[in-house]
């Protein structure tokens, strides 16, 4: 066989192998959809909970160990945002999510918004982004490959439920975390007064926004600043 028979024929190999690999990545993104990664950094999903927005990010070329676009360090950069804590042990297919405050996470078949994916079949982390009857939607870092000559990410990737693949983990504290956020938001909201007595006394002390339950249900809005034409306004009114 020629050189060039050779070089023809392990070129055709190349092509077809890569051909393969970019359709089983895209296959394994079921439901979801790509992102070109054009640099490092580069944030391509988000995940709300409460009133705390987590970022994935990626490298270009994949992000493995310790490095900050690598998949567990989105489950650690998720867990340090909404319940400031410290994730450990996520070093394994078999091994089990630990936390620094010592609160337990345990194993759901049940996963909700936050929970930690697991795969067994290799190793790699994410997390619940949406669960929709039997789909779970995920959100992860380091789940990319090369195609059409560039890097890209999947987005939105859909697992079922069910696969025997994939174990969730609950964080212990989910519930007292949504409670407790639901009661800072309700807390930093404008105060009420009775009367305008009172509304207007507590502008004095300092500049902000209040509103007043008037028998008329009327809302006033005033600071500090505007008092005087408040007062004017209530005199002449």
């Amino acid at each position: 066989m020629s050189r060039i028979t050779k070089f023809i024929s392990s070129l055709c190999i190349t092509l077809v192998m890569s051909v393969l690999i970019s359709i089983l990545a895209t296959a394994s993104a079921g439901g979801g959809s790509t992102v070109g990664v054009s640099f490092t950094g580069q944030t391509v999903d988000t995940i709300c909970f409460g009133s705390v927005t987590v970022e994935a990010k990626y490298s270009l070329g994949g992000g493995y160990g310790n490095s900050e676009y690598s998949c567990a360090a989105l489950v650690m950069k998720f867990y340090k945002a909404v319940y400031g804590i410290d994730v450990w042990n996520l070093s394994s297919s078999g091994s089990v999510p630990t936390a620094s405050n010592g609160v337990a996470f345990t194993q759901t078949s049940s996963p909700r918004v936050g929970d930690i994916v697991r795969f067994q079949d290799r190793t790699h982390w994410a997390l619940v982004k949406a669960v929709n009857g039997d789909t779970v939607t995920l959100i992860e870092q380091n789940w990319g490959y090369y195609s059409g000559g560039g890097y890209v990410a999947a987005v939105n990737r859909t697992i079922a439920l069910g696969d025997a693949q994939v174990s969730y983990f609950t964080y212990a504290s989910y519930g007292e975390t949504l409670e407790k956020q639901a009661k800072e938001a309700e807390a930093a909201k404008a105060p009420e007064y009775a009367t305008w007595e009172e509304a207007i006394a507590a502008a004095f002390d300092e500049e902000q926004t209040f509103s007043v339950a008037s028998e008329d249900n009327l809302k006033l809005v005033a600071t500090d600043k505007a008092l005087d034409s408040v007062l004017t306004n209530t005199l002449m009114g």
